[in-house]
């Protein structure tokens, strides 16, 4: 009977809140299943929308920030409250507060771990500050002595994430700013042991001259050469030696300019008319890491001759041998000149492209654009203002003249049989180069582009030679190419022009314009079908311009120039 006596009593005060229970700041005493759960979901989405006050401090910093629980992963379960709330009193403390009266209840919350530590990062961010590592490096003075320069340690400090994320896990709902502690974060060798190293480790290192043999050679380095390449630093949580092993390099090689030598690639040499192969040369070098490693072992040893022994590799060129000779450059399959004008910058500006173009290799396959071969022209690089056309009219630009390169190189494009990708012809024609056969350039927006479908590599000789721009090519020969020129049609004229303004720039040479067709027909010489390809080009004509006034203008008489002018307020006529 007792037992009964409980239960039921137990599922009578069950089904709602204890009177005098209060949860998340609300009084939800005596509220049943249904209510609580209103009365705590609305009160819920309140908190959690709520910004909640996180305040920082330690290790030098002290300031605030804020996080809203909605968007950190912080949320309350109503569900599982409002059950623990209203369910049936089984045991006998859950009875007593149905009977003597319930307290404040904490809630169940969720909390999503990651999302929490995400919301606090760039909390964490605005206060942290990365501890900067102490080191001695090496002065070099201007008598060529060497003194060490000491950098001391500065201490960081940081948020840590996980301890952050807990207590605002555990303190969000509490009311009030969330406390969160800033931790110092030490350097890895505090002030004082930099400050010994000076005399422990750097002195000795710089103490006399550093002697680096290998394959069959040695150089001498005085103390002022392969300081530079050293200073003292923390290495696994002590001071000890680096060096840069890149710096050392260069300090060996200006005492002993023969101690490494670099690969050099194999190249095309043009004999008479026929390329030959100059082989690779496999160079030789002293690892970088492995240097370091010799050097720092030499000057903190014990061994009075710091001597750095190190195995030199063998370094292979990019470009073997064996590689440029299978792309079978064997003959040259096109070449063209050009006669240039006797503008000395307009002729420097073309040297100094073709040095670009020179010596190009096309492997099978590759593209090739004239723009991004030689780069934007611009006075830093080297290049002139010189006439160009703009807009229809010759002007002065930087780099005026490489179009001349540019139509240089088409034609070997086009005579050699080559995929042209993009050119474009001058909006004005000159003289100098083939009606249709040519090609403008421009940074901005024009460019010079082909493809090598030859099936073999594709070398470029480019250069000025005497008064002319020559350029050839040299690989297999695969196309014979055969250029058909159309008459000249839509033929027009331009007038002449009478310019008084003070900005008149004269054209005594005006241009004929008119619309010609140039067709490629190409055979392949292994045998096949023919193939036929049309360019239309269509050029402007100019005017002549003669800066000065009309000579066959009537000029105005005596009589209309002593004509009384009108009264006030009559129209002129």
């Amino acid at each position: 009977m007792v037992a009964g006596g409980y239960c039921a009593a137990a599922l009578a005060l069950g089904g709602q809140a204890p009177r005098g229970t209060t949860v998340l700041g609300q009084d939800v005493g005596g509220q049943d299943r249904a209510a609580l759960g209103r009365t705590l979901g609305q009160r819920a989405q309140e908190l959690q929308a709520q910004p909640v006050a996180l305040a920082l401090s330690g290790a030098g910093a002290a300031t605030t920030a804020e996080v809203v629980p909605d968007r950190a992963g912080l949320a309350v379960d109503v569900e599982r409250t409002a059950d623990r709330l209203a369910g049936p009193a089984w045991t006998p403390a859950q009875l007593w507060r149905h009977v003597a009266g319930g307290s404040a209840v904490a809630p169940v919350v969720d909390v999503d771990t990651d999302a929490v530590r995400a919301a606090l990062q760039p909390v964490a961010d605005s206060v942290a500050v990365a501890p900067v590592e102490g080191a001695v490096t090496f002065d070099v003075r201007a008598d060529g002595t060497v003194e060490p320069a000491v950098t001391d340690p500065v201490v960081g400090r940081a948020l840590d994430l996980d301890a952050a994320a807990g207590k605002v896990a555990d303190g969000w709902l509490a009311g009030g700013a969330v406390p969160l502690t800033v931790t110092a974060v030490q350097p890895a060798v505090d002030a004082a042991g930099i400050r010994a190293a000076v005399d422990a480790i750097a002195r000795p290192a710089v103490a006399g001259d550093l002697v680096v043999a290998g394959g069959g050679r040695q150089a001498t380095l005085a103390p002022a050469a392969f300081a530079p390449a050293l200073a003292v630093r923390p290495v696994d949580g002590k001071a000890a030696l680096v060096a840069d092993g890149e710096r050392l390099q260069a300090a060996v090689t200006a005492a002993d300019p023969q101690f490494e030598t670099p690969p050099q690639d194999a190249r095309i040499e043009i004999v008479g008319d026929r390329p030959q192969v100059v082989p690779a040369v496999a160079g030789r070098a002293a690892p970088p890491a492995d240097l370091a490693a010799a050097v720092t072992a030499a000057l903190t040893g014990t061994s009075p001759t710091r001597r750095a022994e190190v195995a030199l590799t063998q370094s292979q060129p990019a470009l073997s041998t064996e590689e440029l000779q299978s792309l079978g450059i064997v003959e040259r399959i096109s070449t063209f000149s050009t006669k240039l004008t006797a503008d000395a910058k307009r002729t420097e500006n073309i040297r100094i492209a073709a040095r670009y173009v020179d010596g190009t290799i096309l492997k099978p396959g590759e593209e090739f654009s004239l723009n991004d071969t030689v780069g934007e022209r611009t006075p830093e690089r080297g290049f002139n203002k010189a006439p160009v056309i703009s807009g229809g009219k010759l002007v002065d630009d930087y780099g005026g003249g490489v179009s001349q390169l540019s139509t240089t190189l088409f034609n070997n494009v086009f005579f050699a049989g080559l995929d042209e990708i993009e050119h474009k012809p001058h909006s004005l024609y000159i003289s100098r180069y083939p009606e249709g056969r040519e090609a403008t350039l421009d940074w901005r927006s024009i460019d010079n582009r082909f493809k090598n479908d030859s099936g073999h590599g594709v070398y470029i000789q480019a250069g000025v030679v005497g008064n002319q721009v020559v350029v050839s090519m040299y690989g297999t020969k695969f196309m014979d190419v055969e250029s058909i020129t159309s008459p000249r049609r839509n033929v027009k004229t331009g007038r002449t022009v009478y310019d008084t303004s003070a900005r008149c720039t004269p054209n005594s040479t005006p241009h004929t314009g008119f619309t010609v067709d140039v067709t490629r027909v190409m055979t392949p010489v292994a045998g096949g079908p023919e193939q036929r390809e049309t360019w239309t080009t269509v050029y402007n004509s100019d005017n002549r311009v003669v800066c000065g006034p009309d000579p066959s203008a009537p000029k105005p008489s005596a009589t209309a120039s002593a004509a009384p002018s009108a009264p006030a307020g009559t129209p002129a006529q």
